[in-house]
């Protein structure tokens, strides 16, 4: 089982959002209504890990070494969404995603074959990677740069 090894691994680079995020370092002149929407719409897209998680757990149902990885996976993933939520709380709540458009994205996913869908959904890892790390370089609020920093890391993990 790659489990226990994974989760070592994935907990040794592990970051806290109260401490390794520089909230105190907040500087409003930096963050346009225009970042801020799509700071939203990021949080929106990592809250899809949801029914995503859901569907791996169905379509996975006979390996349970893949569906333990996934509650690693949805945890970082959530993480990620309420990470972007609680910026948007904290500095621009005008911009905070509703209840209605976080459940939205809740949905049912077709079965697929397992291995396609997997290497599907690692393409879009590597394009979020991406993604944020363009974002942190579009960025000059400082606390949203190290966000979206250490969303990338994570999301090339």
């Amino acid at each position: 089982m790659l489990y226990h090894e994974v989760f070592k691994q994935l907990e040794s680079v592990r970051w806290n959002m109260q401490d390794d995020i520089p909230w105190h370092t907040f500087d409003g002149e930096l963050l346009s209504d225009e970042q801020a929407l799509t700071i939203k719409m990021n949080a929106i897209t990592e809250w899809a890990a949801l029914p995503a998680t859901e569907m791996f757990l169905r379509d996975n149902a006979n390996d349970s070494d893949f569906s333990a990885f996934m509650s690693i996976w949805f945890y970082e993933e959530q993480k990620h969404a309420l990470t972007l939520i609680e910026y948007l709380k904290k500095f621009k709540p005008d911009f905070l995603p509703t209840e209605e458009e976080l459940h939205a994205v809740r949905f049912k996913f077709d079965s697929a074959p397992p291995l396609e869908t997997l290497m599907l959904h690692f393409c879009g890892e590597i394009r979020l990677n991406h993604w944020y790390r363009c974002a942190s370089d579009w960025h000059d609020e400082p606390v949203v740069k190290k966000i979206y920093s250490l969303l990338s890391q994570d999301e090339a993990r």
